[in-house]
C-alpha cells in the first residue's frame, strides 16, 4: 500500500470546508503549545474521549486527566494531518522513527464545539492498514 505522505505539503484536504480545516488546524496548534486550558475551553459539555483499547470517558470534567497526562510526556511531536481522507492530528514520537506517526487523534465537533476525541493512542497498529499524509 502507498503512502501518501510523499503527498506536496500544501495537499488540501478532499472535501472539508475551510472552517473545518481551521478547526483541526487550531487543535493541532494548541496541542503541540500545551496549550490546554484553551482546548478544554472548546470541549462541549457532553464531550466523548475514546482512548482506543485503552478507555472511555464522558463529560468535559471527566476527560480533564487526558490532557494532563498528555502535559507531562514531552516526546510527542504534533501535526496536522489525515488518515483516510479524514482530517486528524498526527502523533510523532520524537523518540522513534520521524518517517510515519506513532499513533493519531480524530476530533469531531458540533456547533463549534469539540464533541468527540478519538485517540489510538493505544491502537498504533491501524496505521498499518491506512493511508494517512502530513499536512503541514
Amino acid at each position: 500500500m502507498q503512502r501518501l505522505s510523499r503527498a506536496p505539503e500544501d495537499m488540501r484536504l478532499p472535501l472539508i470546508s475551510d472552517t473545518d480545516r481551521r478547526k483541526i488546524a487550531a487543535y493541532v496548534d494548541l496541542f503541540r503549545n500545551g496549550d490546554f486550558d484553551a482546548i478544554r475551553a472548546m470541549l462541549a459539555d457532553d464531550v466523548k474521549l475514546d482512548l482506543v483499547n485503552r478507555l472511555q470517558w464522558q463529560g468535559r470534567e471527566k476527560i480533564t486527566p487526558y490532557f494532563t497526562r498528555y502535559a507531562e510526556v514531552s516526546k510527542w511531536r504534533f501535526v496536522l494531518g489525515a488518515v483516510e481522507g479524514r482530517p486528524a492530528m498526527l502523533v510523532f514520537d520524537s523518540d522513534g522513527p520521524m518517517d510515519g506517526p506513532a499513533h493519531f487523534v480524530l476530533v469531531e465537533w458540533s456547533d463549534g464545539r469539540i464533541a468527540a476525541i478519538r485517540d489510538f493512542l493505544f491502537a498504533p497498529y491501524v496505521l498499518e492498514a491506512m493511508d494517512w499524509v502530513r499536512l503541514g
